[in-house]
């Protein structure tokens, strides 16, 4: 016997799971950015945690922000200093302790790196899923506040878990402008034009 809420949930045209088209598209936003430092790291797979230090030049250099980052030239010859920790595109954190382990770890993430992100638009947090479990009959809230518990939700999901966003919810463009969301049409709709008109 369901209740009111858990009968519109399964019901609902906006219910998703795990393998859903809006689960892909919703990961594909709130993934971690790792590109701001491919110019270290040669890899948008993963990041390389602050601080940590590089020789530039063989002189070395602490870097504790992006904008230590930008302060660096392409004519400069850089190497990391071991060891460092590599925040992963799903936000796990992995220690590496030599070039060695940095190729082998960057090669299996890169294999694995199986989402297309999306940097054009950022969902404007709080957001609510409401979330049924068809095997165990339990029915949840969650209240969601970062990109990070957004991906990490969804990448846990179980294959009988239906979730449903509570709409409206906002999304900025990369013109920071806020578009109301009503429905996962609505949703794939943004995407799909925020990938065209990106600059």
């Amino acid at each position: 016997c369901y209740n009111d809420e858990e009968v519109q949930t399964l019901q609902s045209e906006n219910n998703a799971h795990r393998n859903s088209e809006l689960t892909k598209l919703v990961k594909s936003i709130s993934v971690h950015n790792a590109s701001f430092d491919d110019f270290i790291d040669n890899t948008s797979c993963f990041s390389i945690k602050f601080p940590y230090q590089i020789q530039v030049n063989s002189e070395p250099r602490n870097i504790t922000s992006e904008q230590d980052i930008l302060e660096l030239s392409n004519t400069e010859q850089i190497e990391i200093v071991y060891p460092v920790k590599a925040i992963f595109y799903n936000y796990e954190e992995h220690n590496i302790v030599s070039g060695t382990d940095f190729n082998l770890v960057k090669s299996v993430c890169d294999e694995n790196f199986n989402i297309q992100p999306n940097y054009c638009l950022d969902i404007q947090y709080p957001i609510v899923l409401k979330e049924f479990n068809d095997l165990t009959q339990s029915f949840e809230t969650f209240q969601l506040n970062t990109d990070r518990q957004v991906f990490r939700h969804l990448e846990n999901l179980h294959d009988n878990d239906i979730f449903e966003i509570e709409y409206p919810i906002f999304l900025l463009d990369s013109s920071s402008n806020s578009i109301q969301i009503n429905s996962n049409s609505d949703f794939i709709a943004v995407f799909n034009e925020s990938q065209q008109n990106c600059e």
